[in-house]
């Protein structure tokens, strides 16, 4: 596979290799997916607001116990975690979604070189192909 290189402002930038038929096809499974990650993501929203309500309504009561408020911040905890999660994946969706605009869908960040389709099937959203995960530059990368 031929990569096209493109060096604007001394950085060398890879463009894709994948045809039109398969980049409208991860343009669809990335939709997809963050229809269902903003879907998942108003659930949590109404679940906070539900333990939130819970807590205030069981904060009056007289037998309010140490477990039950434990219990409680437990959820909130978990809750937001799951929302924070969900927020960086919609994120991480949209950039790939402007890699499919600028022509550099599919190409790994750290070594320019073309990430295997089974690994965009499965994280249509990452910018690393597994070498580069497996040996940690998509870290030292990050970290730049």
């Amino acid at each position: 596979m031929n990569l096209t290189n493109n060096k604007m402002n001394g950085t060398q930038e890879f463009k894709t290799v994948l045809n039109e038929a398969e980049l409208a096809y991860f343009e669809a499974l990335i939709k997809n997916k963050k229809e269902e990650a903003q879907q998942e993501l108003e659930y949590l929203m109404g679940t906070l607001e539900d333990i939130r309500t819970a807590d205030d309504n069981d904060s009056s009561s007289i037998d309010h116990h140490m477990s039950d408020m434990g219990s409680i911040e437990e959820s909130l905890d978990l809750t937001n975690r799951l929302i924070e999660r969900n927020i960086k994946f919609i994120r991480e969706l949209d950039r790939a979604l402007v890699r499919i605009e600028n022509g550099t869908y599919g190409i790994c960040r750290a070594t320019g070189q073309p990430i295997e389709k089974g690994r965009l099937e499965f994280a249509p959203h990452t910018r690393y192909s597994i070498a580069a995960k497996n040996s940690g530059l998509d870290k030292r990368i990050a970290l730049a």
